[in-house]
């Protein structure tokens, strides 16, 4: 199989086992009416992404491995430290993006998009502005250049902001204890639903990916919702 398979081979896997898993324990009813809309989006959102954000994040790390730019190479990391340190750098990164997608007012018509769904499983994942994919592209050029960020760790984090993405927003029935321990150190469904809640201060937590630690450590986390209902009016 050639390489650039195998990401898409991952994330088709992980898609398809949370698809089964909604289909099993789900959390609260289905509706599947907005699959249509939001796999649209979704299809195009991975055009611009293959075409943007991917191919501009890896051609980014190569340009910087090959000219010694970042800080990462500034340092003269070895790779043992620098590809784990940058997927950790570059999910803080996009845990500020997604702030400021919340705070910037000529960002937020974009990532509204995303918080009108009015239920939430994996479509929700990938139901993205494709101004916002835009954006969110350069925004980590940025920061993959800034840090010197290797090219394996750039193609490790694009699959695990992808993931990330298609988990947290899955609809989900999770044991409660079990989502209150793994919610020390990753994000659940569960939780980032509190995200998705049609009260504004609820909008306003719960904003990391992949890890809660974020949201501890930035007074973002909010353990219970304050609005059972969901989508940004």
């Amino acid at each position: 199989m050639p390489e650039s398979y195998v990401p898409l081979s991952i994330l088709i896997t992980i898609a398809v086992a949370l698809a089964i898993a909604e289909l099993i324990v789900p959390a609260r009813a289905a509706a599947r009416r907005r699959w249509p809309y939001n796999l649209g989006l979704g299809l195009v959102g991975f055009l611009i992404g293959i075409g943007a954000s991917a191919i501009l994040s890896l051609s980014g790390a190569v340009w910087a491995e090959a000219n010694g730019a970042g800080l990462f190479h500034w340092l003269g990391l070895s790779p043992l430290v620098a590809v784990p340190l940058a997927v950790v750098l570059l999910d803080l990164a996009i845990y500020w993006q997604h702030r400021w997608l919340h705070s910037v007012p000529v960002l937020w018509p974009l990532h509204r998009l995303h918080h009108r769904d009015e239920a939430m499983d994996i479509s929700t994942g990938v139901r993205f502005h494709p101004g916002e994919i835009l954006v969110s592209a350069l925004y980590k050029l940025v920061v993959v250049v800034a840090l010197g960020a290797p090219p394996l760790a750039v193609a490790i984090f694009q699959i695990l902001l992808t993931a990330a993405s298609l988990w947290e927003h899955a609809n989900l029935r999770i044991p409660p204890v079990l989502d209150g321990r793994l919610r020390h150190v990753i994000v659940t469904p569960a939780m980032h639903l509190i995200h998705h809640g049609r009260d504004g201060g609820d909008m306003r937590t719960n904003y990391g990916f992949s890890t809660s630690l974020w949201d501890r450590l930035f007074a973002s986390y909010r353990e219970q919702p304050t609005s059972d209902r969901l989508g940004a009016e």
